[in-house]
């Protein structure tokens, strides 16, 4: 059987629940995160199981038009938001979809034809966060660890929440 691939090219189908991205490579799912529909990427597979495998992001070869800079310089590192790098409108285009899929597949359920968005501003909305303490640092976790991201704030907190 040949060793797999460390580092490989995947075009992106679409995002999935918790904000992953969805390439196929050799007949197995492959989830990517911080990635969009459509573009080519180059990944390195952190884990992989009988179908499945899980990658980090590397480089964006391609980029999505939708593609933008994300405003949190904790982006990628912290593990608060998963959508920073698509346009406002991407991203609710996106969740509506994940939405769709999700009744389709774990309610068996058709999405009536129109889903209506209430959406509120793209920042400075989140009232409640759950933030962790270590030593004197405040922040969130990082990104599937336990590892403290220490912030100084949080673009889509409240700006009545001050560290």
């Amino acid at each position: 059987m040949a060793e797999p691939q460390t580092n490989f090219e995947l075009t992106i189908e679409k995002l999935v629940y918790g904000g992953e991205g969805l390439g196929r490579m050799d007949g197995q799912v492959v989830f990517a995160p911080y990635v969009l529909p459509g573009e080519r990427v180059r990944v390195e597979r952190k884990s992989g199981k009988s179908g499945l495998v899980r990658t980090a992001l590397r480089q964006v070869l391609e980029a999505a038009s939708g593609r933008v800079d994300p405003p949190c310089s904790y982006f990628g590192r912290c593990g608060g938001c998963h959508y920073q790098h698509a346009g406002y409108e991407l991203q609710i285009e996106a969740k509506r979809s994940i939405l769709r899929e999700t009744l389709r597949r774990v309610g068996k359920i058709e999405a009536p034809a129109e889903i209506g968005v209430v959406a509120g501003e793209p920042f400075g909305y989140r009232n409640r966060s759950q933030f962790h303490v270590s030593g004197t640092a405040v922040g969130y976790l990082e990104a599937q660890s336990h590892r403290l991201c220490p912030i100084t704030q949080c673009p889509i907190s409240s700006p009545r929440v001050t560290f």
